[in-house]
This record gives structure tokens, sequence and C-alpha cells, in this order.
């Protein structure tokens, strides 16, 4: 009955896309089941976003349940909705085509969001590797975040493996007030050229707080009394205010979030990371 309502809905929506002169001007009694379907098809492949707003307005009526009884169609109606009901992958297929447009849309904008606040986010403030790197990889992260720590020692290999890459970090504090707390201790890491080893061994905590960042800064052999000077300066907080400004610009909703060289990176596993980093040598080869 759900699937009824929904072909017939969308049956409807393909008719206002044949528009009402096209219907008038057409003797559809003489058209057969079969060009109809193809003209169904046609109408579906140039404007896939019938079938979703179809099934948008379904879900929709349905979960407010003021579903309208169904009204009554023309005898062309109903020979649409019988073919979707007889084909109902063509609903399927278009919607999933729809998806797919929209989502290719939505990553073309985000990459030139990341285009256009590119110095932004390569600003290498906190930062491993190799300095002046050839290829810049950016990861926007949380403490707090499972995949996260699960990223880290990925990252570390990374940085291992490719002499010309810099490894960019920007913490934020999405999840928990004591993300901060080692996006602070990260900050005064690198003020000492222990940035890299500070990331690593605040992963592996499950729990950060002071006495774990004293624990973890001491192991690491800092200058405890600048360690602490920076830990809790102007300028740190400043600093990571500037990487959340950052992670809004560009519309940053998850973490971990890769960027390359000023590019997303769909990539979470080692061996995707690397191999992007091997298209973008070959291709300058």
């Amino acid at each position: 009955m759900r699937k009824t309502k929904l072909l017939s809905a969308t049956a409807l929506a393909v008719m206002l896309a044949f528009g009402a002169n096209t219907v008038k001007a057409q003797n559809w009694d003489k058209v057969s089941d079969e060009e109809l379907a193809k003209a169904v098809v046609n109408v579906l492949k140039k404007d896939p976003k019938i079938a979703y707003d179809a099934l948008v307005k379904f879900r929709k009526d349905a979960e407010a349940k003021k579903a309208e009884k169904a009204k009554e169609m023309t005898p062309l109606e109903k020979r649409v909705a019988e073919i979707l009901m007889d084909n109902p992958p063509i609903v399927v297929g278009a919607i999933q085509i729809y998806e797919q447009q929209e989502g290719q849309k939505k990553l073309m904008e985000q990459a030139e969001k990341y285009q256009e606040y590119a110095a932004e986010i390569n600003k290498a403030d906190i930062y491993a590797g190799n300095p002046k790197g050839k290829y810049v990889l950016v990861e926007f992260f949380d403490f707090a975040c499972g995949f996260c720590r699960q990223m880290a020692p990925r990252i570390d290999n990374i940085i291992k493996k490719n002499k010309d890459v810099k490894v960019v970090f920007k913490p934020v504090s999405f999840l928990s007030p004591n993300s901060e707390l080692g996006a602070k201790a990260m900050v005064a890491a690198q003020n000492q050229g222990k940035a890299l080893e500070m990331y690593k061994d605040l992963m592996e905590e499950r729990v950060i707080n002071e006495p774990v960042i004293d624990k973890i800064a001491r192991n690491l052999k800092l200058d405890m009394k600048k360690f602490k000077k920076d830990y809790a300066s102007k300028e740190t907080k400043e600093l990571l205010a500037s990487i959340k400004e950052t992670a809004d610009k560009i519309g940053m909703r998850s973490v971990p979030t890769l960027v390359l060289n000023g590019l997303p990176l769909y990539a979470v596993e080692e061996i995707q990371l690397q191999r992007a980093i091997d298209v973008l040598r070959k291709a300058e080869q």
C-alpha cells in the first residue's frame, strides 16, 4: 500500500513534468504503453528530482499522518502509475541518480570552499614532518574522537614513509571540554618541537586531564616552566580560536576531516592516504 501510494505520487509528479500543454496537444490514447514508458523514463532521466521530491512528500505525509486519500487520477495518470508500479526500479533509479548528482554537487562546492580558504587551512602553526614538504596533509581532529585516535598511528606512518610530506594539525574541541586541554598541550609542545610526540601520546589516553598532560610533558623531557606558560598563554588561546574559525568557514561538520594540498580527502585508511599522495606525485611527473 505504501509503495502504491509512493508510485502514484511519483506518477502525478511525472505528469506535471510533461506539462499541461504537452498533455493536451498529444493524443495519448493512441500512444502505446511502451512509448509512454519510454517517455516516463526520459522525463525522470532529465529531472530525477521528480522522484526524489515525490519520496520526500510521501514520507512527510506519512510521518505527519496527514496523507490524503488517493486522488482520482485521469486515465493517462493511471497508465503512468501502472508503468511505475510494474517497474519500481525506474523510480528507485531516478532517486539514486538524483542523490548522486546532489552528492557530486556538494563535493564540488566543498572543494571550492576548501580552495577559497586553502591558505588558512594549510597554515602550519602545529605541524610535523618536512617543514618545506611539497605535499601538505591537514588533519582537523578532536582528542575525544575515537576515529581520530585510530587515525593517529596512520598519520605517524605517513610522516615516516614520506619525506616530502608536511602534516598540519588542527585540533578542535567539538566533543568534550577536555579536548581543549589536549589542544593547548599540543600547541605548547609545538613550541619545543614535540608536537607529534604529544599528539601520539595524548591519542593513547582514554581520558585527558591536566595530570595526564603533565605526566606526558615530563616524559617528553619538556621544559616544564616554559610548557606551562605556553599552555596557559593568550597566544595559545588565540591560535586555537583561529583554528575553530577556519573550521567554521569551511563548514566542517565531523572529525577527522582531512585535506591534501587544499582539497578534501575522503580517505581514512593508511593505504588510501598513501595512494592519494602517490597520485599527486605521478600527476606532477
